[in-house]
């Protein structure tokens, strides 16, 4: 588990994409900030300079492709679902810039925030994080998808905890005792119900459970 897992507190970062970022850019400190994770990608336009001539050109050829391609996946997740950024997209094509810049600025932005939160070991206060997502869930909601085993994904959430601040975690607990308590929670997905699956891990999180539930009742 790597810290790259505080970016699913984020609308439209899933553990796929947080994941594939993590393998292409690799540990934070490779950085000095977030403008050179964007160049390494070859998110910039290239440059051609000759006597009185300085123009600019098409994006670079010479970059990591692949983290190039991780990024402009997460900058067309961010338009869609993230409401910060699908906004600033909405300006951008009122103006008809053209969607491959707004792509492009989406990505730089988001690096920038990625540089931020990585280094910082945190979340911030930043609007593309409203409303913020539980990281927890969305990794349980992974790994039942998956019909993953229910101890491979606790474990997962161990790791999980020991990348997050002291505040995050009490989020996270606060968040998942909220779902908890939503009749809601009962919902199935895959084999196991997430309700059965969120006391389990608030027990690993050190959260002592009172649910509401006489013994014996059915959940369902």
């Amino acid at each position: 588990m790597t810290p790259y897992v505080q970016l699913l507190a984020l609308p439209g970062i899933c553990v796929v994409s947080s994941g594939e970022l993590a393998a292409e850019m690799g540990p934070i400190e490779h950085y000095a900030d977030g403008n050179r994770i964007t160049g390494r990608a070859g998110l910039c336009p290239s440059r051609y300079q000759s006597d009185k001539v300085d123009s600019h050109g098409p994006l670079r050829r010479r970059a990591n492709r692949r983290l190039r391609a991780a990024l402009l996946r997460i900058a067309d997740n961010l338009i869609r679902h993230n409401h910060h950024y699908r906004a600033r997209a909405e300006r951008w094509q009122r103006q008809n810039k053209d969607p491959r810049w707004i792509r492009v600025k989406v990505s730089k932005s988001f690096s920038r925030l990625v540089f931020v939160m990585l280094t910082g070991r945190c979340l911030v206060q930043h609007p593309a994080c409203q409303p913020r997502h539980s990281i927890c869930d969305k990794l349980l909601g992974f790994h039942c998808e998956r019909q993953t085993d229910i101890q491979c994904a606790l474990a997962d959430i161990e790791r999980l905890s020991a990348q997050l601040s002291g505040r995050t975690q009490q989020e996270e607990r606060q968040m998942l005792q909220n779902q908890l308590d939503d009749p809601r929670c009962r919902r199935h997905r895959g084999p196991q119900a997430i309700g059965k699956i969120i006391p389990l891990v608030l027990a690993r999180l050190g959260i002592r459970i009172v649910q509401s539930q006489t013994e014996g009742e059915d959940p369902n």
